[in-house]
This record gives C-alpha cells, sequence and structure tokens, in this order.
C-alpha cells in the first residue's frame, strides 16, 4: 500500500502527489491519500475515475479526508 498524507496542503500538491503515485504504482496496488483542502478531495476522485482506477473508499472526519483507489490500470 503506498500512503500519501498531504493534511494542510494546498491545490495542484494533493493532486499532483496523488498522480505521482499512480504512475509508479504497479497494477492492483492501494494507494491511499489523506488530506484536508476540500477541493482536493473531488479533484482526486475525479482524476482516479477519468483514469479508470476502482475507488475503494471516499471518507472525511473532522474536516480530514481519506480516498482509498485501487489501481487498475
Amino acid at each position: 500500500m503506498i500512503k500519501i498524507d498531504v493534511v494542510g496542503k494546498d491545490c495542484p500538491i494533493p493532486l499532483n502527489e496523488f498522480r505521482k503515485a499512480l504512475r509508479k504504482a504497479p497494477t492492483g496496488e492501494i494507494i491511499e491519500i489523506v488530506g484536508t483542502h476540500e477541493l482536493s478531495k473531488g479533484e482526486i476522485a475525479l482524476a482516479a475515475e477519468e483514469t479508470g482506477q476502482e475507488i475503494l473508499e471516499i471518507d472525511e472526519k473532522e474536516g480530514v479526508w481519506k480516498i482509498v483507489v485501487r489501481k487498475v490500470r
């Protein structure tokens, strides 16, 4: 599992870190990204969908969100 912590980071850092992890990850790898920037949460979910990845979880508690994605291709 690849874990990315972008708590306190604003756009475009969270999305860029997610894309970087996606490029490096082998097929089947799980990527978990945790952050606080609300816009980035939507952008990362959209980027995962647009690239055909499997979103396993999107959760938010007390302003901290977590997105878990499985790399499909």
